[in-house]
């Protein structure tokens, strides 16, 4: 099942719709490059849609995104820039928000080149495949501006603060062997990009008949984890436990565990 929020927005529902993939589509832009709206159709999509799927996969098409609409900006008047590149900004820290509160996995599966704010929305997911072929690029330095969409937020978390300002400072491109290496990504394919596409969601279905609830808590656990030093992050996990040990799905862990037989997770 298809659905379109958006001209350059494809929603597609997979797997009984347990699997929801959103595509943000190339359209006339070349490199799937993205203005305001696109964006702000994607973050609405993704919110519409959270409690829906077991699991959610953010790809682009043909290729991931080379990142804000630069001939867009440069084509405005010098006085309009900052308002232009606010805007974008805005609407990019809605989707970002989006996919971080997501109550599933998000899984970003990158095709071609993520670089500026694209890598930004692929470093807010919570797991990032690769094709072969793909290319990270943070790109900001280049242009003369400060990063955005939280990408030195993520690198600094998965790559540490020494090795994120080398990625800012000398923004040479990064591939899909050196991502992995890196931590950036988790996991990279090789075949055509449809054969990616198609063992991701593979990966995506696997995630989906998990234990979603568990998963949705995690991720706040893992968000909140450098925040407020160990004690707090120790009260964190007592009261998210807790919480879990109550659920439906516990039961059904627990039951299963000495059962010696998979669960059964709604």
């Amino acid at each position: 099942m298809t659905e379109r929020p958006h001209p350059l927005v494809r929603v597609e529902r997979v797997a009984d719709g347990n699997v929801i993939r959103i595509a943000m589509e190339e359209g006339e832009a070349p490199l799937n490059v993205f203005r305001p709206a696109k964006v702000e159709a994607m973050a609405k999509t993704v919110e519409s849609v959270a409690g829906e799927a077991g699991c959610l996969v953010l790809y682009g098409d043909p290729v991931f995104s080379a990142g804000a609409d630069l001939q867009a900006i440069e084509q405005a008047p010098q006085e309009l820039r900052s308002a232009k590149i606010d805007a974008i900004a805005a609407a990019s820290n809605r989707l970002i928000r989006a996919v971080r509160e997501f109550p599933a996995p998000v899984i970003a599966a990158v095709t071609g080149v993520a670089a500026g704010g694209a890598l930004g929305f692929a470093l807010a997911s919570d797991l990032i495949h690769v094709h072969e072929d793909a290319v990270f690029d943070t790109a900001y330095a280049r242009i003369g501006l400060t990063p955005d969409n939280a990408t030195p937020f993520f690198l600094v978390r998965t790559v540490g603060p020494y090795r994120a300002r080398e990625l800012l400072f000398d923004p040479d491109p990064i591939d899909a062997a050196q991502a992995v290496d890196l931590g950036i990504a988790n996991e990279r394919y090789e075949g055509s990009e449809a054969e990616f596409l198609a063992a991701v969601t593979e990966r995506a279905v696997d995630y989906a008949s998990g234990p979603t609830e568990a998963y949705a808590r995690t991720k706040r656990l893992l968000d909140t984890a450098f925040e407020g030093g160990l004690d707090r992050h120790l009260e964190r996990e007592r009261s998210a436990i807790k919480r879990m040990s109550e659920s439906d799905t516990f039961d059904e862990g627990l039951a299963a565990f000495f059962a010696e037989r998979d669960p059964e997770w709604s």
